[in-house]
């Protein structure tokens, strides 16, 4: 398994944060996601030969949330 960062903006609440994560979790080849609204991170464990941290990203994206890769380091 490999990890991701992604941040996401535009969640209005922590139910629409709790709604993607558990979406997230059922996407094939995403076993583990955790949203942090406060910080606007999503924390994606991902098997790579499943999908990829972009087909995320667009996934994300297509929820209607803008979605880009973390910049911010570990902790943040």
């Amino acid at each position: 398994m490999d990890r991701t960062r992604i941040e996401v903006h535009g969640l209005p609440d922590d139910d629409a944060a709790a709604q993607l994560e558990n979406l997230l979790t059922g996407k094939t080849g995403v076993p583990k996601a955790r949203i942090d609204p406060a910080l606007e991170i999503a924390e994606v464990s991902y098997d790579p030969d499943l999908v990829s941290p972009q087909d995320i990203v667009n996934w994300i994206r297509g929820q209607g949330y803008d979605a880009r890769f973390s910049s911010r380091a570990r902790g943040a």
